[in-house]
């Protein structure tokens, strides 16, 4: 049985907020069954109760009919009969359903249309007896009240308005009605459909027309706590306008109507308050505001302060404020009287322009820099004319960074310079952004916007990387030939190092200039070193030098020849070979001649090449009486050997860009003597040939990009006695290899490419 106390709040299912349906332990509808006519609609009521009994005034359910055929229901609740026989209604919330039972029985025929014209309330003034009733024909035999519930607060009003129907639903005539409420101490009601809440409880409002026909409505009056959505106190400047507001938390912070309610100041020399909520503060001081209505009564502090003459700012506003990007900087206000004191209840509010540059934090002061760019910082005070302090703000590069600070480029090469901000500290904070680009010598080495650099001629040129606020890296660019050789062109027969390109391989041009005899170049990974082989202190030992030639320093002192030196990946060490001991072996050192080490020394061991991560090495080893490939770690560790055969002589290896590794295979075929470079796969062993069997190889080199091999081969096979060797290009498998131009007595050897 459905209770009074529980019928009070059962219309509270109209209030559009969501509860938790796990939180939902009952759920009723009333009544429980009704009988209606085709046409006639009933507003049934759902009311959900949580576990201690409580009604839960936010609950809304769903609505449901077994056989929409018999009877429809909105999402109200409100029914409709459709034609004769029996339905059920369900009201569900999660898993908790009620229902209605609801028979619909037959409506009385159609009344016949009048000839005339439809009936139409006469004019009236003061009270509307047909209360807004929407034009119809015909007599009617049903009566019904819109709304059909009305949910109020004590104090709240609305009004109800009557709606004349004929048995098929459409609308009659409209008629008179009278109104009466049947509880006048829980709700009154006008002449004019007009409904006031006066206290707490459940009371029905009776509509009646012509003919005896009825209607009624429930009235439901909750009393329901009130709250100032403000909080519990307010601050305000002199002379500042606040407007608050009183609403219901238990429907979803429902404004009250300020008709029903009645404000109070105690002190109007501080604050005054108007009828509509609105506060308007005065003097500096403390008011209490009180506001009335709905049977309860609440209130609000009011703190005004001192009016803020000045406003102090940290950092000072003299200069423009930067802060590295990606880095932060804190800003600063107070609130000052007249007399310099603080006053710390005024409020500041802050604004930044471009919150793309930098990020604010507000409570904390902290701004963040997020790209390069100029922003501005605002910190507003309170009041009508509120005094204001901004900062212009440069979001700038602590410093940038290259990813390349020296490289070697071909003439008409190209490469990409890729630039970070970094901190103070150098660690990098992300991709550069908004850099201009520069280069000292453009006809040695130009560079677009993007970074891209561009040999142009040949030579050393310095490109410069400038972020917005002055910060700036600069990369040294060496624009040299695709090719390094050993050649004695011009060098009275010694041989000196010479820059060679594929375009024009008559103009060699001399890297060395010295008395003394230099072979074995090679380069740095980035190609701004070369290393190589000098006699010039009496020895052969290997020095070191920038790629146009500059800062030329000797590595090696040993009185023991050195040479066929290799840099480590990060160029901070080398791996060469030498004759220190009773055989040629392996060693290594920082490129500062230091740290001296053996790394294979127990028998015949030479021509290094390190794989492109630096990790291993390959070299040609004669620990198995025969010449074969041999690999180790980068320190000398897991030694092993890569080719294992007896009937031919692999030598030269040389790591390729891919990680495989190409190398020189003599053997003999009938009663000549063959050689050929082939390119092998470390983890399969399977071998491609790189070159034909027709040509004497004495030594190669294969350029990066794997579509070129430099060959030494004899100028004169059959002199072995004094043997003149000529370096040849050939495209990997294609045509007959290109000399490069010699002169009768010119010597050349030791070819390798630009990385």
């Amino acid at each position: 049985m459905i209770t009074p106390s529980r019928l009070l709040a059962a219309a509270l299912f109209v209030v559009a907020i969501p509860v938790a349906a796990q939180n939902v332990s009952e759920l009723q509808v009333a009544p429980p069954t009704i009988t209606i006519k085709v046409g006639e609609r009933y507003g049934l009521l759902a009311t959900a109760y949580d576990r201690a009994g409580n009604v839960m005034p936010t609950a809304r359910p769903v609505w449901s009919s077994n056989n929409t055929q018999i009877a429809r229901v909105d999402n109200g609740g409100t029914v409709t009969g459709v034609a004769p026989g029996l339905a059920i209604v369900e009201a569900r919330i999660g898993q908790k359903r009620g229902s209605a039972a609801v028979q619909v029985t037959p409506g009385a025929a159609p009344a016949p249309a009048a000839p005339s014209a439809p009936v139409s309330p006469p004019p009236t003034t003061g009270v509307d007896p047909y209360a807004g009733q929407p034009p119809g024909t015909g007599a009617a035999t049903v009566l019904r009240i819109d709304p059909p519930s009305v949910y109020l607060l004590p104090s709240e009003n609305t009004r109800v308005a009557p709606r004349a129907l004929r048995d098929d639903g459409s609308p009659a005539a409209p008629v008179q009605v009278t109104w009466k409420s049947l509880r006048e101490d829980i709700a009154s009601v006008d002449a004019n459909g007009s409904v006031v809440a006066l206290a707490p409880g459940q009371g029905t409002v009776l509509m009646t027309g012509p003919n005896g026909l009825t209607a009624t409505a429930p009235v439901v009056v909750q009393q329901a706590d009130l709250a100032i959505q403000e909080g519990s106190a307010l601050t305000l400047a002199p002379g500042e306008v606040d407007t608050l507001h009183v609403v219901v938390p238990s429907q979803g912070n429902r404004l009250v109507s300020p008709v029903a309610l009645s404000w109070g100041s105690s002190d109007q020399s501080v604050a005054s308050v108007s009828l509509t909520g609105v506060v308007k503060s005065a003097g500096s001081g403390k008011a209490i505001l009180a506001v009335s209505g709905l049977l309860q009564q609440k209130s609000i502090d009011v703190l005004v302060h001192r009016t803020v003459e000045m406003i102090e700012v940290l950092p000072s506003r003299r200069a423009d404020v930067q802060v590295p990007v990606m880095a932060t900087a804190r800003f600063s206000a107070r609130a000052l009287a007249a007399d310099s004191t603080a006053v710390p209840e005024a409020r500041l509010s802050w604004t930044v322009a471009d919150t793309g540059v930098g990020a604010f934090d507000p409570q904390t002061g902290v701004l963040a820099g997020k790209r390069i760019g100029r922003t501005q910082i605002t910190v507003r005070g309170p009041g009508p004319n509120p005094l204001t302090a901004s900062w212009n703000v440069s979001v700038i590069a602590a410093s940038v960074k290259l990813a390349s600070l020296r490289f070697a480029l071909a003439q008409n090469g190209r490469r990409t310079l890729r630039a970070s901000f970094a901190d103070d500290t150098g660690a990098v904070l992300g991709p550069a952004t908004g850099l201009s680009w520069s280069s000292d010598a453009p006809g040695v080495a130009s560079v677009a916007e993007d970074g891209t650099v561009t040999g142009t001629g040949f030579g050393h040129a310095r490109v410069t990387a400038t972020a917005p606020g002055g910060k700036s890296a600069t990369a040294d660019v060496y624009v040299e030939g695709e090719l390094l050789l050993a050649g004695s062109r011009g060098s009275g027969g010694k041989l000196q190092l010479y820059w060679v390109d594929r375009s024009n391989l008559v103009d060699l041009r001399r890297a060395t200039n010295d008395t003394a005899q230099a072979t074995d170049p090679a380069f740095s990974s980035d190609g701004s070193r070369i290393a190589f082989v000098s006699t010039r202190a009496g020895n052969q030992d290997i020095y070191v030098m920038d790629a146009d030639g500059a800062n030329q320093v000797r590595v090696t002192t040993d009185p023991q020849p050195d040479g066929r030196p290799v840099f480590s990946a990060d160029g901070t060490g080398l791996v060469f070979q030498s004759q220190r001991g009773t055989r040629i072996g392996i060693f290594t050192a920082a490129v500062d001649g230091s740290g001296v080490r053996a790394l294979a020394a127990d028998s015949t061991s030479q021509t290094p090449t390190l794989s492109p991560d630096g990790g291993m090495i390959a070299y040609t080893s004669l620990r198995n009486k025969n010449h074969d490939i041999w690999l180790m770690g980068r320190d000398g560790a897991n030694q092993r050997a890569f080719t294992k055969t007896t009937d031919r002589n692999e030598t030269e290896p040389r790591f390729l860009r891919d990680g495989s590794l190409a190398y020189l295979v003599e053997r003999r075929e009938a009663n000549r003597t063959v050689r050929q470079v082939v390119k092998a796969d470390l983890a399969t062993g399977a071998v491609t040939p790189l070159t034909g069997i027709d040509l004497p190889i004495a030594s190669f080199a294969v350029a990066p990009g794997g579509d070129l091999i430099a060959l030494v081969v004899p100028a004169d096979p059959g002199n072995r006695r004094n043997p003149m060797y000529r370096v040849y290009l050939q495209t990997i498998g294609g045509a007959a290899p290109t000399p490069i131009p010699a002169g009768p007595s010119d010597q050349m050897v030791a070819p390798v490419f630009l990385p």
